[in-house]
């Protein structure tokens, strides 16, 4: 990121752009608000680095699995990293649609957009506040993203909330992409809270086991990650035929869906 956008970006993140996650908690985000005011320098290269991490990460999987998607939604885009990403990508986006809970956040996605030159015809911003229905018609998008958005929402009857809000605007034979931590793990991924996914404290995130993922998305053709994931990781290549058990070695659990072309 060039100069003055990096400046500008850096100011954004230290007046505490991308520091709200929880937005829906009648506790006022206790998880939030315990985060230490001070933001490190390894949390300022992280977030400026996000464009390429998901890059070779995420739009890498898209372009192997979902070949071309036209209209893209990210949601929860926080600072932008992976809606710019997604409108680089070979995925041939003509839009791309990046929207977030936090008015804040999305200043410094514009930023970070204006320092890759990327016409706002082609990458915008809204802000949608949290629990608000997503302001697009039906069937609206061909790719739907969500990265590390799920596991902040509060209750489970918000969450199949907003999996139906992602499901609906989705056009049929368009792909959901979502990313949650895997909570089969001593400590909460965010929070760090010990056997925090269980511990459903209000104000503190946490992660819907891989059951629940499915129920919320039922009826949705469902393509398989775990072999890919492992092939392309260079400690369990070795052992990609052990996929269905040997998946939770990653900390992230990742699911791609199609939406079926008729009812199922």
């Amino acid at each position: 990121m060039d100069e003055p956008y990096r400046s500008q970006f850096i100011a954004l993140i230290q007046g505490g752009a991308a520091r709200r996650d929880i937005h829906d908690s009648h506790t006022n985000g206790e998880y939030d608000s315990d985060q230490d005011s001070h933001v490190s320098d390894r949390f300022l290269e992280r977030e400026i680095g996000r464009v390429d991490m998901h890059a070779s990460g995420l739009c890498r999987t898209l372009v192997d699995h979902v070949d071309r998607a036209e209209r893209i939604l990210d949601v929860g885009c926080g600072t932008g990293g992976t809606s710019v990403a997604l409108a680089l990508s070979s995925l041939g986006a003509r839009q791309v649609i990046g929207i977030d809970a936090d008015a804040s956040t999305l200043q410094a996605a514009r930023v970070r957009a204006q320092s890759y030159q990327l016409d706002p015809a082609r990458l915008s911003f809204q802000h949608v506040p949290s629990g608000h229905a997503l302001p697009f018609e039906d069937h609206s998008f061909d790719l739907v993203t969500c990265v590390s958005v799920l596991e902040f929402i509060s209750t489970q009857r918000h969450r199949d909330h907003f999996i139906a809000e992602l499901l609906r605007v989705l056009r049929p034979g368009g792909h959901l992409f979502l990313a949650t931590p895997n909570p089969f793990v001593l400590h909460e991924y965010h929070s760090h809270r010990l056997f925090g996914d269980w511990r459903r404290n209000p104000g503190y995130p946490w992660s819907s086991p891989p059951w629940r993922l499915r129920r919320m998305l039922a009826g949705q053709e469902r393509i398989p990650l775990a072999r890919y994931r492992m092939l392309h990781h260079p400690r369990l290549r070795m052992v990609a035929a052990a996929a269905p058990l040997a998946q939770w070695a990653f900390p992230w659990q990742q699911l791609l869906t199609r939406k079926r072309l008729t009812a199922h």
